[in-house]
């Protein structure tokens, strides 16, 4: 995942260091005043907004089909996998197969996150654009405050929704990513300590790496980016196998256990 997901957006990091990696090489050595190195770097992207944007938009699109494949494909192997080995053309050969079916379901909640913000927000700026100018600040930043918090319990509860019916959408019988969406919601709100607790811990750190290389500057710069990267990619996953029912668990860990044994060892 950390690697597909560094290849996806290499193109737009070319892009930048063509367009920017000269003109920051010739820097002057002393400090320049706060904001001023981003304002340069700016200036000499925009001539390539182009390209750039059309490079983060392949990553994007490139990074949401290999999430939908490695999704699926996880799903569909571990719950048929018995005791045996991870493989990961495995995993990709049943992502591939499956991967109409979980794109129905990404696509599912966004669809069902963007129209439950819009129900938020829309009424809220009428609110605020039907008031007077005397108290129409106040009302502005009361309006936003509840919408950021609604907004927030809205993406939550559809983030959790779709982490339990990826699961459910792989067992035998179900087809509709609709209504497996719509049970893992019901799941989730009927049991929300649980559901929410994975999110809570893993989705934390996960942000907090990509925010992490914004805070550092200099020849390690990079480095740690990576890492970060690494340690964010490491979050999501677990993230996504923190809501896989018991008995996947155990095969995961059966198959665990089984790779260690040597060659004529009875489990």
């Amino acid at each position: 995942v950390w690697l597909v997901s560094l290849g996806a957006f290499l193109p737009a990091d070319l892009v930048i260091q063509r367009a920017a990696g000269s003109a920051r090489a010739n820097l002057p050595d002393r400090a320049l005043p706060a904001g001023e190195e981003m304002l340069l770097l700016a200036e000499q992207i925009r001539p390539v907004a182009g390209p750039l944007a059309l490079a983060l938009i392949s990553g994007v699109i490139a990074f949401l089909a290999w999430s939908v494949l490695w999704r699926g494909g996880t799903v569909r192997w571990s719950l048929g996998a018995g005791a045996s080995r991870v493989r990961l053309a495995e995993i990709l050969g049943h992502g591939a197969v499956w991967w109409w079916r979980y794109a129905r379901l990404a696509l599912t909640e966004v669809v069902a996150t963007a129209a439950a913000l819009m129900a938020i927000w829309l009424p809220l700026l009428a609110i605020v654009g039907a008031t007077g100018a005397l108290d129409s600040t106040r009302r502005a930043w009361i309006a936003f405050a509840t919408g950021l918090g609604l907004s927030l319990v809205v993406i939550i509860i559809c983030r959790m929704g779709s982490l339990r019916a990826a699961w459910l959408l792989g067992e035998p019988g179900r087809r509709s990513a609709v209504v497996a969406w719509l049970h893992g919601v019901v799941d989730g709100l009927r049991n929300p300590l649980r559901s929410v607790t994975p999110l809570i811990v893993w989705a934390a750190p996960g942000i907090g790496s990509l925010v992490l290389p914004l805070v550092v500057e200099g020849p390690l710069a990079t480095i740690v980016m990576l890492l970060a990267w690494l340690g964010s990619a490491f979050c999501w996953v677990a993230l996504y196998l923190s809501y896989a029912p018991p008995e996947v668990v155990g095969s995961f860990r059966h198959a665990r256990d089984g790779a260690r044994l040597k060659p004529g060892t009875k489990p």
